[in-house]
């Protein structure tokens, strides 16, 4: 954003895309572990509430999973949710959701999107 945000702005919901690269290993048999690079395109929403109320961030979570949901649904894919455990969340995040799609090359599910939710942030510093 190229401007400061005020209190009555918020929620402030912003879809960005960016392309990405991510290296795949060959399970030792190459000698160097890098098998090939893949390059893809990420869509990511993210969001901005206040804290007023205490379940704004909540609520922004549900609305994002939801929509989430419904693309998936819209699309026809065979998905399921998972309520990820607390020992899977990086910092500052205190609630996340992986969404898996069925991938039948694989024979298995595979995550494809992930929705989480972070800390507060009052002043820079995380609470």
């Amino acid at each position: 954003m190229d401007h400061a945000v005020q209190l009555q702005d918020l929620p402030v919901r912003v879809v960005c895309s960016s392309t990405c690269y991510r290296t795949e290993t060959d399970t030792g048999r190459e000698p160097w572990g890098l098998y090939r690079v893949h390059q893809f395109t990420k869509v990511e929403m993210f969001g901005v509430t206040a804290a007023e109320r205490g379940t704004e961030s909540e609520e922004l979570l549900d609305e994002f999973l939801g929509l989430q949901k419904e693309i998936f649904s819209e699309l026809g894919l065979h998905y399921r949710v998972l309520d990820m455990p607390t020992e899977e969340l990086g910092l500052p995040a205190y609630r996340k959701f992986d969404i898996e799609a069925w991938m039948p090359g694989r024979g298995k599910f595979g995550e494809v999107r992930g929705v989480g939710c972070g800390t507060p942030i009052i002043q820079g510093e995380p609470q």
